[in-house]
């Protein structure tokens, strides 16, 4: 029996041993910003900062009572307010407080309008509808600005491709666009509790981060080995599933703009396409056409951004997320486009 208890000691002696070293020490990544939410499947944590490390930034975020990204200014109940909605480039946990997106254009507009950033790492247009539909006052909305990245977009609209080592998402299953199957996530279970308490230590993102690489290590070995068995069939099936993506894309635009109409509020998607970027323009065609026959004001930044690149650096240098000029530069640059 002794030796058992001097077992379980040893290791939770080691255990804090290891996370005073990896929150003193170059190997430090911050504390999840994530928690649980019976809604969403993941939220930020509410009045909650910490900060965001990697090779080429350590910046702090914030987030306010809601677990929205914070404003640098002082709210105005008086006001109405422009929704900022959008996937990590938008949620920009590595950009300085001040000069996030939904920061910069409250400047440049002269504090006309609230600004208010629900941008959500890992999410797309299927989970974007729910934050709308649970998260925001829309009676206080007068302006909705919806970041689309269509490639990143049409991955995250399928269920498959949800990372298992992220928190449950809600998902959207589309009959077509009036009518769709809300698929609520998984309970807060214990797994998930486990989550959120190992979430306040850096060991959790150490170890998500871990088993994230040799899992994409082991993946990567597999798909080595199933690329000569991949058949014409297998082919036909992959199209499907991108008819299945796109299908929950134009669903969840077209349901957001309803909500738009209902409540009296302007809609402006605003669109990038990797693809265009490399010369193919058919994911952009189809794309626009959808929001053009549904008449949905949209803008696609994709020219403004590559002749922005002549002159400085878009992305910070250890991963593809918008440094803080481009932010600042993209505020202007939607003040100007979408008069507001």
């Amino acid at each position: 029996m002794k030796n058992i208890y001097r077992f379980i000691i040893i290791g939770f002696l080691s255990l804090i041993g290891f996370e005073l070293f990896l929150k003193f020490s170059p190997f430090s990544y911050g504390i999840t910003p994530m928690t649980y939410d019976k809604d969403i499947g993941m939220w930020h944590k509410k009045d909650f900062s910490n900060f965001i490390i990697q090779s080429c930034y350590k910046t702090k975020y914030f987030f306010d009572q809601e677990g929205r990204l914070k404003n640098n200014y002082q709210y105005n109940d008086s006001k109405k307010n422009i929704i900022i909605i959008g996937d990590s480039n938008i949620e920009a946990l590595m950009v300085k407080s001040e000069n996030i997106i939904h920061n910069s254009l409250h400047d440049e507009i002269d504090g006309k309008y609230n600004v208010l950033n629900y941008g959500l790492s890992g999410t797309g247009p299927t989970q974007h509808l729910e934050i709308i539909n649970k998260k925001i006052d829309l009676t206080k909305v007068i302006h909705l600005i919806h970041f689309v990245f269509i490639e990143n977009d049409l991955s995250d609209g399928n269920p498959e491709n949800f990372d298992g080592t992220n928190r449950p998402k809600v998902h959207l299953k589309f009959k077509d666009l009036d009518h769709y199957e809300l698929i609520n996530p998984k309970k807060y279970d214990l797994k998930e509790k486990l989550r959120d308490f190992l979430g306040n230590f850096e060991i959790y993102v150490y170890m998500k981060k871990t088993f994230t690489y040799y899992k994409r290590k082991i993946n990567s070995y597999k798909n080595i080995e199933n690329k000569s068995n991949i058949s014409k069939s297998e082919n036909s099936s992959e199209l499907s599933d991108q008819e299945y993506e796109w299908n929950q894309l134009k669903g969840s635009l077209y349901q957001i703009n309803k909500i738009s109409e209902k409540n009296n509020f302007r809609y402006d998607v605003v669109f990038l396409s990797e693809s265009e970027d490399k010369g193919n323009i058919n994911f952009t065609l189809k794309f626009k056409e959808f929001l053009d026959m549904q008449n949905i004001n949209n803008l696609n930044i994709l020219h403004f951004l590559n002749e922005l690149k002549t002159k400085q650096k878009l992305d910070f240098e250890c991963d593809s997320h918008w440094n803080d000029d481009v932010h600042r530069n993209v505020a202007r640059y939607l003040n100007e486009e979408l008069d507001i």
